[in-house]
Formats: structure tokens, C-alpha cells, sequence
């Protein structure tokens, strides 16, 4: 029995048995194109559903692994054989932790992951700083950024691991960005949303620096982007040896993959594998 899940979006829906589940942290507005934009692209009959975070709040202190497994209980429970599991950038790293559990149950399904990255307690750490920055310089003068960015630098000193610094980020993102966005006329829920969802993508981040990437790539194709320093050219030569099982690299820049079409019939071909 075939059921609805409550832990993904359903991007695409056809009576087949046939599923492809795609790993991505996806915010409407972002630079970088969504698994949507994609879904709209591929021409391969299939369900698709999208990775959804926990509805917020219930992020805090979730491992890597209860992420996991909140998705594959609803890949599981939904009933349908996962013809590919697909991740994009950093939401790779889950794609491969959840292409090693659904592999325990049938046969291992297809590995696809474009531009592949892993997260770390670095990253963690410029993404407050860049975001911050790049969002409230409309609403804060430079000084209140300063400091706002310094403060991130203070939690980071004191958190014990990636989920405690996550934890310090996220109240960071509470406490300034709802005044801020109230300066600039967001009113309700509106100037709250943006805090919301900074901090949930902060855990999510967190969590997933707990992986180590190179047993759950091993069967991978990576279709890495033509753009300088992104996907497997992030890696150092020698991580990259052996990382993935197959590469294909594309032209089209990091922010355009998930919206080409080019990269859409690459994945229609593997799909058809």
C-alpha cells in the first residue's frame, strides 16, 4: 500500500511504483535553482518526492542520523521502489545516508548528486556571517553588523560541537533578524519567517558535518558544475581520489544545474539506466 509522505514535498506524482528522492535544503528566492526546477525539466515517469526539514523547533539537537531516518521511515513507509536517490551540494551528503539505508531493504538504487560539497563547522560560521551581512545591510548600519557578526564569533568559541554552535546561530538569528526586518515594514509572521528559516538550515548544516562522506559517495555519479571551486573541485586531489564512482562534468555554472535542461536529459538518460 502506496502512502502519502509527511517528511518530503511531493514534487511529481505518476501511478507507477517508480521513486526518485531528492536530498536539498530548497527556499524559494534563493540564487541557486531548486529541485523543482529540475522535477519540471526531467522527462522520465516517475514520482519525486523532495526532503522536507523538520517543522521548526523540533530541529534543535537532531543528529544527522534522526534526520536520516525521519526520511528513509518515509521512504519505507510510502511503499514504492527508489529507482534514484539524488542530492545537491551539500544536501549530498544526506542523499548518501539515505542511499545506505534504503539499500538495506532493496536493491541499491541509483547514487546521483550534483555538485556533491560537505558540510563543516567552518562553513557553518561564514554562512551566519555572508547571510547576515548580505541580508541586513538594507535594515542595519555597519557598525550593528559588526557586531552582529562578532557575536556569531563569540558563540563559535564557546560551542563544545557543530549542533551547540548551530543552536548559539539560530537564537542569534532570532534575536536580531525580526527587528530588523520589522525596520524595513515586514509585519506578522513575515518578519519572523526569515529567522525561522536561517536557523533551521544552520541545523541542518550541523548535522550533516557529523558523516563521513567517502563510504556513502562510493557508488555515486557526480555531475559536477562548470564552475571554479564548486562540487568536486572543492575537494583536495587527494580527497577527490576514489570519492565518487563516476563524474560527469557539465558547463553549466553551480546556480543554473537544477534549472538546465542539458543537465535534465543527463539525468533522464541515467535514470533510464
Amino acid at each position: 500500500m502506496q502512502m502519502s509522505p509527511s517528511a518530503h514535498a511531493v514534487l511529481r506524482s505518476f501511478d507507477g511504483d517508480d521513486l526518485v528522492v531528492a536530498a536539498d535544503f530548497g527556499v524559494a528566492g534563493r540564487p541557486a535553482a531548486t529541485v523543482t526546477e529540475l522535477v519540471a525539466e526531467l522527462k522520465t515517469e516517475c514520482t519525486v518526492w523532495e526532503t522536507l526539514p523538520p517543522p521548526y523547533g523540533d530541529e534543535t539537537g537532531m543528529g544527522g542520523r534522526q534526520h536520516v531516518d525521519r526520511w528513509v521511515r518515509d521512504v519505507r513507509d510510502g511503499g514504492r521502489a527508489v529507482r534514484a536517490v539524488l542530492g545537491f551540494c551539500r544536501g549530498s551528503v544526506y542523499a548518501g545516508a539515505m542511499h545506505r539505508e534504503i539499500s538495506r531493504w532493496q536493491d541499491p538504487p541509483l547514487l546521483i548528486l550534483l555538485d556533491p560539497d560537505r558540510p563543516h563547522r567552518r562553513m557553518i560560521v561564514d554562512y551566519f556571517g555572508e547571510m547576515l551581512v548580505s541580508r541586513l545591510e538594507p535594515m542595519l548600519s555597519t557598525t550593528e553588523i559588526e557586531e552582529v557578526v562578532q557575536a556569531g564569533r563569540d558563540v563559535d568559541g564557546k560551542a563544545a560541537d557543530p549542533l551547540e554552535l548551530a543552536d548559539g546561530l539560530g537564537a542569534l538569528c532570532r534575536q536580531i533578524l525580526p527587528p530588523a526586518c520589522q525596520r524595513a515594514g515586514m509585519v506578522g509572521e513575515r518578519s519572523t519567517e526569515l529567522a525561522r528559516i536561517l536557523a533551521s538550515y544552520l541545523h541542518w548544516l550541523a548535522a550533516a558535518t557529523e558523516f563521513d562522506v567517502r563510504p556513502l559517495w562510493s557508488s555515486a555519479i557526480a555531475l559536477n558544475s562548470g564552475s571554479e571551486g564548486y562540487g568536486l573541485d572543492a575537494f583536495d586531489e587527494a580527497d577527490r581520489a576514489g570519492l565518487v564512482a563516476e563524474v560527469i562534468q557539465c558547463e553549466t555554472p553551480y546556480e543554473d544545474l537544477m534549472r538546465s535542461a542539458e543537465v535534465a536529459r543527463v539525468i533522464d538518460d541515467l535514470l533510464r539506466r
